[in-house]
């Protein structure tokens, strides 16, 4: 029998993109502004944009795991 999976909407493509995109973006600028800070000697906001850093990679970790848990389940 052919397997019957539900065609993905744009709402799905969406949803995708913003789960991506949203840890990319804090990763990019976490690293621009560590990079200016340290430069300036600003130590406080390097610790901050570390931890920013740190709190994107989680976001990939999860949305990663989320996906994968959905997409396994879903068939």
């Amino acid at each position: 029998m052919a397997e019957s999976r539900k065609p993905e909407g744009f709402g799905m493509f969406v949803l995708r993109v913003w789960m991506w995109a949203v840890p990319a973006v804090m990763l990019a600028v976490s690293i621009l502004f560590s990079a200016i800070a340290a430069a300036n000697s600003s130590w406080g906001l390097l610790v901050l944009m570390i931890f920013m850093a740190v709190i994107a990679i989680g976001l990939f970790t999860l949305h990663w795991w989320l996906m994968y848990r959905i997409g396994r389940s879903g068939q």
